[in-house]
């Protein structure tokens, strides 16, 4: 009998079984048909849904209705090309400065239609040229100096001064809206001033050692002392609540200050000196307070500096070390290694670069911040073997054996613009700098002078005076240099086919004593006028008037005098753009130098100076030489 096995159907009946879901749609006839007859009835529906809706191609409207067309501008630009887009914006922007014809108050470049100066109708035409305004924003984004006074500026016809420190001011710094002043001394105390008049506002004093239970300092007490010294009146000062501000534990320096900075918006001080304590003060106008102290340096501070729209600030130190903190979070960010000597001063502007000075290592460092990099730049270094193979040794004529002066330190730098800055050192030489050449490209030695001592065996010796402090405008064509010869000197850069080429000096302001602080700050624009009488443009930001001291730090304190308004008619506004604005310096001078007591001078006074500088109408200096000027430096910014 055969095996059931072999006698059972394995095959599926295909006729009979549903379609399945992993063979795919049935195949066999009845399922074709069934398809084709749904088909069928679909387009026969369809067909009548279209004689239903038009009819017909006959009876379609084949016209464009542009009333429905797609105008709108966001359509118009969604279905643009970037070409286009980029043109398109192009003429929207040139049309807007073509139909600018009122200025706005902020507009600083279009003030009014008629000249301010007395200028001719032609430069009402170049200030409706369009060009003229593109190479104004080209300018101001370039980061190249665009601000030109050195042709117009004047020496100041008044020295103002402010005293309030027992020892030599090591740093003094105004906000950038000329509305403060901040001094710091040898004495470990920060002193605010009023900029306007002279007025002092509130002491910060030095870390008392004397605290109550509740931690605050004791203020002074003048009980059994005298009553009518210098020393009597600091206590009266201090005893006051309202300018004496209560420092507790742990708070304020506890040793001498070296330097200051502000930042832009004028929040924010930060205050580092000896004891190696960067200090972090709240700014208001009615009040002021104690932050933070930042630590991290293991050697005293020397320089201090925010970098110009942002909250970041850049620190040196003996240490051969330069910070980078966050202080609108009060917070550490890095440290930038590079310096074979202590670093003593520091520059930055408002992009991410900074620079910084050696000391004895005798180099000048441009620190690229974001790329975490660094240009070396070596100061009073000169190779013998190169000067022979260039010649220079062959081809000077023998005249003796003159003087030189070799550079031992960079003490001091300052930037002008993001591409140019300037150096001084002991040998008092100042040197301009361009980050594209690793030599200076100008140079003046012993800018101070020398200092002269006669001795027994050796006779007359001398030797050059220090460039201490050096202080440039922003993106601007001045700077100002300081040392003990008793003057501060101011420089004019020198342009030649649009390119800085040089400096040369400008005036003196006579300064006794050691200046330690030079700073060069603009007022605002709507503080310009102009004096009928001298032809000269001034500031309202600094009433001379109203100081106490008129006449420099030896002169007496008097009261102020009657106030301008009060007796006359106000002075007539001029036109507000920066190149009308005259720069104020601020000079903090003392009896001795602020990292030591190598020099002193007894004589001198201890205070902050405040130089109001003046500019010369461009109607009596000359329209023509100042239209010279602007085309000679018109083809620094051009349209790429």
């Amino acid at each position: 009998m055969p095996d059931a096995f072999f006698q059972k159907k394995r095959k599926r009946n295909t006729s009979s079984a549903g379609p399945s879901s992993r063979a795919g749609p049935s195949r066999s006839q009845p399922s074709s048909s069934k398809t084709k007859s749904r088909m069928r009835k679909t387009d026969s529906s369809s067909d009548e849904d279209d004689d239903a809706a038009g009819g017909g191609i006959d009876d379609l409207d084949l016209r464009h209705n542009y009333a429905n067309d797609a105008n709108s501008d966001d359509e118009a630009e969604a279905s643009e090309t970037p070409a286009e887009a980029r043109v398109r914006l192009a003429k929207m922007y040139l049309s807007g400065l073509s139909s600018t014809t009122t200025p706005t108050g902020d507009d600083d470049f279009f003030e009014s239609d008629s000249p301010s100066f007395g200028l001719a109708d032609a430069a009402v035409a170049d200030r409706e040229n369009i060009a003229a305004r593109l190479q104004k924003d080209v300018a101001e984004q370039s980061g190249r100096v665009h601000v030109f006074l050195s042709d117009r500026l004047s020496a100041p016809t008044s020295t103002l001064a402010v005293r309030g420190h027992r020892l030599s001011v090591t740093s003094a710094v105004a906000s950038s809206d000329a509305r403060w002043l901040f001094t710091a001394g040898k004495d470990g105390s920060i002193i605010r001033w009023s900029l306007r008049d002279g007025r002092m506002v509130r002491v910060f004093p030095k870390q008392s050692k004397r605290l109550e239970s509740n931690g605050e300092a004791v203020p002074p007490s003048g009980v059994g002392k005298s009553k009518s010294s210098g020393a009597a009146r600091r206590r009266s000062r201090l005893s006051k609540s309202d300018t004496y501000l209560t420092v507790g534990q742990d708070q304020g320096h506890t040793d001498e200050i070296f330097t200051l900075s502000l930042s832009s918006d004028g929040q924010h001080l930060a205050s580092g000196g000896k004891d190696r304590r960067v200090c972090i003060w709240r700014i208001t106008p009615s009040s002021d307070t104690f932050l933070k102290t930042l630590s991290g340096h293991k050697d005293a501070i020397t320089a201090l500096s925010f970098r110009l729209g942002s909250h970041e600030l850049l620190t040196a130190s003996l240490d051969r070390t330069l910070k980078l903190y966050d202080i609108s979070q009060l917070s550490y960010i890095e440290t930038l290694f590079g310096h074979q000597e202590s670093v003593l001063s520091l520059s930055c502007l408002s992009a991410e670069t900074a620079v910084s000075a050696g000391g004895r290592d005798r180099t000048c460092r441009f620190w690229k911040i974001r790329d975490e990099s660094q240009l070396v730049f070596r100061a009073g270094i000169r190779s013998k073997l190169r000067s022979v193979l260039e010649g220079g040794e062959l081809s000077k004529p023998d005249l003796g054996a003159p003087h030189e002066a070799l550079e031992g330190s960079v003490d001091v730098v300052a930037m002008i613009d993001n591409h140019h800055f300037v150096s001084g050192g002991d040998s008092g030489t100042i040197s301009l700098w361009n980050l594209g050449r690793k030599k200076p490209i100008f140079s003046v030695p012993v800018a101070h002078g020398f200092d002269v001592t006669h001795s027994e065996t050796e006779g007359e010796i001398r030797t050059p005076r220090w460039v201490v402090s050096l202080g440039a405008m922003a993106f601007g064509d001045v700077f100002v240099s300081g040392s003990w010869d008793g003057s501060v000197r101011v420089w004019g850069l020198t342009l030649a086919s649009g390119q800085v080429k040089g400096f040369r000096e400008l005036f003196t302001v006579d300064v006794p004593g050691v200046v330690n602080s030079l700073q060069i700050v603009q007022p605002p624009i709507n503080s310009v006028v102009q004096d009928p009488q001298t032809r000269m443009v001034q500031s309202t930001a600094v009433r001379a008037e109203e100081y106490r001291r008129r006449g420099g730090l030896d002169q007496p304190s008097t009261r102020p005098t009657e106030k301008e308004g009060e007796k006359g008619e106000k002075l007539p506004r001029v036109k507000a753009t920066k190149e009308n604005a005259p720069p104020i310096v601020i000079v903090g001078v003392g009896q001795e130098h602020k990292f030591g007591r190598w020099i002193q001078d007894k004589t001198a006074k201890n205070g902050a100076l405040v130089i109001p500088l003046l500019l010369t109408d461009t109607a009596a200096s000359g329209g023509e030489k100042r239209r010279a000027n602007s085309e000679a430096n018109a083809d620094r910014f051009k349209l790429v």
